[in-house]
């Protein structure tokens, strides 16, 4: 009875240690899998992501200084500024400030939208819409349009368009535009890309280039008139002449 009672015990020892075997097993192994995550392995990790970060934003940066060096480089060879380029890239704002007649400003102009000027301005007046003068302006002036009416303007007038200098209206100053209807006074050079028709009331001393003219009865001219923009090269046609 004694040898059974033995070898029970025995047997339940040895059943009882391959029960908690591989528990053993298993706790040691999950003691292993936290410790690999120790200090420096996280630091390394971090390291890591760090230096990745880093060098993604080098390459932002160098990507960034490449494009504005090719910017410079395009501006400077078409010979214009940087802040050129912005202001031409601005789009027209759609509101009209207005130069009341009783209001007189010493000083620049400088609007995003279109400009009525009843007043006397005495500075240069710059709009990026239409410039419409019923007053007086010393200094220069430049617009989209320019439309002047009865208007006193000493100084030169450019525009992107159009000009029309109506009747009553007297210019000292060079003028510069697409195309222009002039009824009023000139005392400058006129300088158009395009047509100018020049009315019957019209008086301007000064030459007149232009890519086609048309002067109506009347009109009082001291000064001389180019078609230098045409399509016809007229000195060519009498070169062949006299071959």
């Amino acid at each position: 009875m004694g040898f059974f009672k033995d070898f029970k015990e025995d047997l339940s020892q040895a059943v009882n240690d391959l029960v908690t075997e591989p528990e053993t097993e298993k706790t040691k192994d999950e003691d292993v899998m936290v410790n690999t995550l120790d200090d420096a392995s996280i630091s390394d990790m971090a390291a890591s992501i760090e230096k990745e970060a880093m060098d993604s934003i080098e390459s932002s940066i160098k990507a960034d200084n490449l494009i504005e060096s090719l910017a410079a480089d395009i501006k400077s060879e078409v010979g214009i500024s940087a802040n050129d380029i912005e202001e031409d890239d601005e789009d027209v704002i759609d509101e009209t400030a207005v130069i009341t007649k009783g209001l007189s400003v010493i000083g620049d102009l400088n609007s995003k939208g279109s400009i009525d000027l009843f007043g006397f301005v005495e500075g240069n007046v710059i709009c990026k819409g239409k410039l419409t003068v019923s007053g007086s302006i010393v200094g220069d002036s430049k617009a989209a349009e320019v439309f002047a009416n009865n208007a006193q303007i000493e100084g030169n007038i450019e525009a992107y368009g159009s000009i029309k200098i109506g009747q009553g209206s007297v210019i000292v100053g060079n003028i510069a535009a697409t195309s222009a209807v002039i009824a009023g006074a000139v005392k400058g050079d006129i300088d158009i890309q395009g047509p100018v028709i020049i009315d019957a009331s019209a008086v301007i001393v000064g030459d007149i280039k232009s890519k086609s003219v048309q002067i109506n009865n009347g009109a009082t001219i001291e000064g001389r008139c180019s078609q230098c923009y045409a399509d016809i090269n007229a000195n060519a046609i009498f070169d062949k002449k006299k071959k």
